[in-house]
């Protein structure tokens, strides 16, 4: 369990890097835009593209992890109700179960639309980028997705404890104290 939870947590950190940069390329990238087109009066078409990819995944992404941790919009009338109950973890499985089947049939489908877009080899309209490189998020945010709620439904199943999968923000935490930790004993 300590390897997983190891694994589980550096991944959730490589997630969490990977958000950070491409909404950080994101806010450049219309950044310079927004002060090319107003003060400049001129056009980088590369800036919106190369923004528009940077938010698909890091919206991808960040949809992952809130997936994990339960901070998606949800209509909880009937579970808070059952919480505590047996039904309601019968519910919660259910519902989980169908969640992961529905993540599958987007990783299933995300890989048969790379391997399309391999073929074809087509490229973005400005920057000539490949789009399987696009059409990738697809298969790695569903693919993340996919294991961590298959991880979340045995843990559930099985009365296993998964706050080191749901619990994202202690992960956060855990990160930048330990790298603060480290700075202070130099």
């Amino acid at each position: 369990m300590k390897a997983l939870n190891k694994v589980v947590r550096g991944l959730t950190a490589v997630e969490l890097v990977a958000c950070a940069l491409t909404f950080a390329v994101m806010v450049i990238c219309y950044f310079i835009s927004v002060v090319n087109r107003n003060i400049i009066q001129g056009s980088m078409p590369w800036t919106e593209e190369l923004a528009l990819y940077s938010m698909v995944y890091m919206v991808l992404l960040g949809t992952e992890l809130g997936l994990r941790d339960g901070t998606q919009v949800s209509v909880t009338a009937l579970t808070s109700k059952l919480e505590g109950k047996r039904s309601g973890k019968i519910l919660e499985i259910i519902a989980r179960a169908i969640v992961i089947y529905f993540v599958f049939m987007m990783f299933t489908n995300g890989n048969a639309l790379v391997a399309k877009q391999i073929k074809t080899a087509q490229t973005s309209p400005v920057m000539n980028i490949p789009m399987y490189i696009l059409y990738l998020s697809l298969s790695i945010s569903f693919g993340l997705m996919m294991v961590t709620q298959t991880l979340m439904l045995i843990g559930r199943i099985f009365n296993l404890p998964m706050e080191s999968i749901t619990k994202v923000d202690e992960i956060i935490d855990t990160i930048f104290s330990g790298k603060k930790k480290e700075a202070e004993e130099k």
